[in-house]
C-alpha cells in the first residue's frame, strides 16, 4: 500500500467513529469522501468501510458491556440462594433481549445479503458519479425517513417489543447495508414510531447492529475481493482501534443529540446537493 493513502485512511477511521452514533449514514458520508477527495475506488472504499463499522461495534460492546456480558455471566452462574434484586431483574432482561437481537439479526440477513450482492456488483460496473449519485438519492431517502421520527416520547421498553417486531426491524436495518441509507435512522424512526422510549430505542438500536457489522465484514471476507482485502488486515485492523478509540469518545457524547436534532434536514440537504452536483458530470461524461 502507498505510505501516502494512510492519512486519509485514518482519517477515515476518525469521520467512522465521529459520526456511526448519528443518523446520517456514516457509510454514505464516508464513501463519499473516499471517492471524490480521496479518490478511492468504490470497491475498495467499501471495504475499508465494512471494517470501520467493525470498529466502531466494538465501541457499542464496550459502552453496553454491563447489558451484554453481565446478564450473561450471571444467567449460567449457578444461582445463590438469595438473589439480589439487580440480578434478578438482569436474568430476566438476558433472554428478551437475546432473542430480539437474534430475531432482529435474522430479518437482516434476509434482506442485507441480496442488498450486498447487489451493491458489490454495482461498484464494479459503475463509474465513481454514479456511485456518488446513489449515495445523493438515498441521503435523500434517509432524510424524508428521519422526517417521520415522532417528536412524542414513548414509553415501551424492550419487553413490549415482540419478536415478530423485532424481526421486522432487522428487515429495515438489512437495507442500510446500501450506503446512503442510515441504519439507525431507519431502525430509530421504526421504535419511536412503535412508542419505544427514547433511551432505550438508541440502546435497542445499537446493540442490534453489532451482529450486522460482524456478518458484513465475514461476508466480505468470503465474496468480496479477497485478493484487495487480505493484504490489507494489518492496516485494517489499525484503522478499526481508532474507529473504536474515536467512538467512544463519540457515543459519549453524540448519544444525547442524535433523537434531539433536526438531522433530516442535514440529511436531505446533503442528498440534495450531491444530486444536484453529481448530475450535470454525469450527462457530461464525467467519470
Amino acid at each position: 500500500m502507498n505510505a501516502l493513502m494512510i492519512i486519509p485512511l485514518l482519517i477515515l477511521a476518525l469521520l467512522q467513529g465521529l459520526l456511526e452514533y448519528l443518523p446520517v449514514s456514516s457509510e454514505g458520508q464516508i464513501l463519499l469522501v473516499a471517492a471524490n477527495i480521496y479518490h478511492f475506488t468504490p470497491e475498495f472504499a467499501l471495504s475499508v468501510i465494512f471494517w470501520l463499522h467493525l470498529g466502531t461495534a466494538f465501541t457499542v460492546i464496550a459502552f453496553y458491556r454491563h447489558d451484554i456480558f453481565c446478564p450473561l455471566v450471571i444467567q449460567i452462574r449457578p444461582p445463590k440462594e438469595e438473589i439480589p434484586t439487580a440480578e434478578k431483574e438482569s436474568r430476566k432482561l438476558f433472554g428478551p433481549l437475546f432473542a430480539f437481537v437474534v430475531a432482529g439479526t435474522i430479518g437482516t440477513v434476509i434482506v442485507a445479503l441480496p442488498l450486498y450482492f447487489l451493491l458489490r456488483s454495482l461498484v464494479t460496473v459503475l463509474l465513481g458519479s454514479f456511485v456518488t449519485l446513489l449515495v445523493g438519492i438515498l441521503l435523500i431517502v434517509t432524510g424524508i425517513v428521519l422526517y417521520f421520527q415522532p417528536g412524542v416520547q414513548g414509553d415501551l421498553t424492550l419487553g413490549g417489543i415482540s419478536l415478530r417486531e423485532a424481526f421486522v426491524l432487522g428487515l429495515l436495518q438489512g437495507v442500510a447495508v446500501l450506503p446512503g441509507i442510515s441504519r439507525s435512522g431507519m431502525t430509530l424512526t421504526w421504535l419511536l414510531i412503535r412508542g419505544v422510549r427514547r433511551d432505550e430505542a438508541l440502546r435497542l438500536s445499537l446493540l442490534l447492529g453489532v451482529p450486522a457489522a460482524f456478518g458484513v465484514v465475514a461476508v466480505d471476507l468470503i465474496f468480496g475481493n479477497v485478493l484487495l482485502i487480505v493484504p490489507l488486515i494489518p492496516i485494517l485492523l489499525v484503522l478499526m482501534v481508532v474507529a473504536f478509540i474515536a467512538g467512544l469518545g463519540a457515543l459519549a457524547v453524540f448519544r444525547y443529540y442524535a433523537l434531539k436534532l433536526p438531522w433530516w434536514i442535514f440529511c436531505l440537504t446533503l442528498g440534495i446537493i450531491v444530486v444536484v452536483l453529481t448530475v450535470p458530470l454525469i450527462l457530461i461524461g464525467g467519470s
